[in-house]
């Protein structure tokens, strides 16, 4: 009886035993990938590492740095004669043109000092024709005096119808006569230069007047205003002086706007007049303008080592304003068709730069010579091809020679 229980209990483990090993291999079956997807030499439990092609772009040194923007040209304007201003035609944001009275200063003596020169003027012309008509008149003289010598010298040769005492005496009236002339000759000159004298003054006068008037020097906007009708305003000095310390206005010519940035030492060499730049104004919501750098000054500052670069941007519309700060994004030693890979995928030793690659299914190791890195991408200037697919990232690689299965990686563009 023991002995009937314990073969039924072995007969019934046996059949248990089957049936388990039999839901086991089903199971198997069934988890396992089908024979067309498992390449014998990529098992799925190999390591996946991600893959991307290089490519060719557009490279460029890329510098940010900070911008003041500023008029084109900007000037203060003086009063070059003392007075009280007695018209006041402008205001701050006035647009004006080239020439146009902004305010006048009343002088009414200098108007009487016009007055006397002119007159002045016109007697001293008056006088210049009467010295002009007198030499008329002892050219006709020496004229005459020289006929009647002449006659009177033939009367009188060979036949002495004339003494010797007349014909000297015609002589001496034809000498005096020229010297009638040469002195009238002299007055007439002399009256030529007090005219001429007379003229400078008169136009010295004018000058002076037309410097009571205040006229714009280009065609702008009006910044500053720093007068009212009925001040006092004294001449300028020869030492130009600041904005608060005597001038009537300032005025700005904004229809381009100047760019004013500041390029580091170590960048310089690459500066280029013509570079692209990108420059984000504050106050526009990130709003960038593109123009290009128009011109450096070829010296750097001793003190910041840097060199003022300057970038003209058109402003038809009058949205830009001096004195706005801005970012400045400049594009040097731009290269066009360079062979770029991710900055990710690059490595550095003491070997020097190198990127993983895949050879025969397994992690190599490819030395490389580097360039320019921009926007997230480095240039390959040696050491690599289009057609060799690079590890997209040097972090968490398996060890050289490890076998892997490759999955391409997706790239933004």
């Amino acid at each position: 009886m023991n002995i009937m229980s314990r073969t039924g209990i072995k007969a019934v483990a046996v059949v248990i035993g089957v049936g388990a090993a039999g839901i086991a291999a089903d199971w198997h079956l069934a988890a396992s990938p089908s024979p067309s997807l498992v390449s014998p030499s990529k098992p799925d439990n190999l390591p996946r590492v991600e893959v991307v092609r290089p490519r060719r772009a557009t490279v460029a040194q890329r510098l940010q740095t900070n911008a003041t923007l500023e008029a084109f040209e900007e000037t203060d304007l003086f009063a070059k004669v003392s007075g009280y201003l007695s018209d006041v035609r402008v205001d701050i944001g006035d647009h004006v043109k080239a020439g146009q009275v902004l305010a006048v200063i009343d002088v009414p003596e200098m108007k009487q000092e016009l007055a006397e020169a002119e007159a002045q003027l016109e007697s001293k012309r008056s006088s210049l024709v009467s010295a002009r008509r007198q030499l008329d008149h002892n050219k006709a003289d020496v004229a005459l005096q020289n006929a009647l010598a002449k006659d009177r010298e033939q009367l009188g040769e060979g036949r002495n119808f004339i003494s010797d005492r007349t014909l000297d005496q015609v002589h001496a009236n034809a000498d005096i006569a020229k010297a009638d002339l040469g002195v009238a000759e002299a007055n007439r000159d002399l009256a030529a230069n007090q005219v001429d004298v007379a003229a400078a003054a008169v136009e010295k006068v004018k000058t002076l007047l037309a410097y009571t008037q205040i006229v714009a020097p280009f065609d702008g906007v009006v910044a500053r205003r720093q007068v009212n009708r009925g001040d006092l305003v004294q001449a300028a000095t020869a030492t130009r002086t600041t904005p608060s310390a005597g001038s009537l206005f300032t005025v700005q010519r904004i229809d381009t706007i100047r760019v004013f940035c500041d390029v580091p030492e170590n960048d310089v060499a690459q500066l280029r007049v013509g570079d692209p730049a990108i420059v984000r104004p504050s106050g526009f919501d990130g709003r960038s303008f593109t123009g290009k750098v128009t011109r450096f000054s070829l010296r750097l500052d001793p003190e910041t080592r840097n060199m003022r670069t300057e970038i003209d941007l058109p402003n038809p519309k009058e949205q830009l304003y001096p004195g706005t700060y801005a970012e400045v994004s400049l594009e040097m030693n731009r290269r066009p068709n360079a062979l770029m890979v991710p900055t990710a995928a690059v490595g550095s030793d003491a070997e020097g730069n190198f990127v993983y690659t895949i050879t025969d299914n397994r992690i190599t190791r490819l030395a490389i010579k580097t360039g320019l890195t921009d926007n997230g991408r480095t240039e390959v200037i040696a050491g690599l091809s289009e057609e060799t697919p690079v590890v997209a990232s040097t972090k968490n690689v398996p060890p050289l020679k490890t076998a892997v299965q490759i999955q391409m990686a997706r790239e933004n563009s």
